[in-house]
């Protein structure tokens, strides 16, 4: 199985919902430019990892690629309900350091901006002007 995704925008905040499994290839690249596509000012972006199967090094490298970007625009990207198996590849990886990681997808969408979900750690508060465009 590749990877389906389904976007939904309400308001300010736009979830990615992914489906199956990030891995070399079309499905890494169909993320990253999902993610440019929505980004825009004044928008949170969530990605929804609930249905995702299996991620592999390329969709690791999507991940941080995304990471990157939205870092220099100042964009909020966080990632939402990951399975046990992803979460402990994203706690392995050192990821779950880089993006905020909420364990539901309704805990990612209502938490505010300046605070993560685990008290731990301040997020940014400012929002994406836009991230570029993925490469053909």
């Amino acid at each position: 199985m590749g990877l389906s995704l389904e976007t939904r925008v309400i308001e300010d905040i736009a979830v990615i919902y992914c489906k199956g499994r990030i891995a070399h290839g079309i499905e890494a690249a169909a993320l990253s430019g999902k993610i440019a596509e929505l980004a825009s000012p004044n928008r949170r972006t969530v990605i929804d990892l609930s249905g995702v199967e299996m991620i592999d090094g390329a969709g690791l490298g999507a991940l941080i690629s995304v990471a990157l970007a939205a870092q220099a625009r100042q964009c909020s990207v966080t990632l939402a309900a990951p399975s046990n198996l992803i979460r402990q590849i994203l706690e392995l990886t050192k990821l779950s350091a880089v993006f905020e990681v909420f364990p539901t997808l309704e805990a990612a969408t209502v938490a505010p901006l300046d605070k993560r979900h685990d008290g731990t750690r301040l997020a940014s508060n400012r929002w994406c002007a836009a991230l570029p465009q993925s490469a053909p």
